[in-house]
């Protein structure tokens, strides 16, 4: 009988690990800006976006089958007078309800290669049986150390 049990903890035990092992992180990080003394200034551009692109959760067994990714590229305008890594970006949903963890708490930062970035964000998505349809409209604008914030730009989260 002791033999049963260890057979079914060491079958059920590394999937409940998979599970809750998933390694993989945003590429974001936080951006020191004080939010609540934001002033919104317009000679600020705002951002152009690049592409938006949605990865779902799957059915599969593996740590990360269920983590959903929100891809935002964006470019910025050139005669800002700031470069693309002085900045930050404030997300904001304008329309729809965003799964629990997709949106960052305050501006955020990635990695820069010139005038681009890629805003890569996750969220526990589910298997397919469990996800609900996506159907968002986000703005984003610019913040700079300062405490200015730029107007916003309006992106479609592509719906599934």
């Amino acid at each position: 009988m002791k033999s049963w049990y260890l057979i079914l903890l060491c079958c059920v035990w590394p999937a409940q690990e998979a599970v809750a092992a998933c390694a993989f992180t945003s590429n974001l990080s936080s951006f020191a800006a004080e939010t609540s003394r934001l002033v919104d200034d317009s000679s600020l551009p705002a951002p152009e976006v690049e592409s938006v692109h949605v990865t779902r959760g799957l059915n599969g067994g593996a740590s990360c089958d269920q983590m959903g990714f929100l891809s935002v590229k964006l470019r910025w305008p050139r005669g800002s007078g700031y470069g693309l890594d002085e900045i930050g970006f404030e997300y904001r949903l304008a329309q729809g309800t965003a799964p629990e963890g997709l949106m960052p708490p305050g501006p955020v930062v990635a990695p820069v290669s010139g005038r681009k970035t890629e805003h890569l964000f996750t969220w526990f998505d589910g298997t397919p049986a469990q996800q609900q349809a996506l159907n968002l409209m986000l703005e984003v604008r610019a913040v700079t150390p300062d405490q200015r914030r730029g107007p916003a730009m309006l992106l479609q989260v592509p719906g599934s």
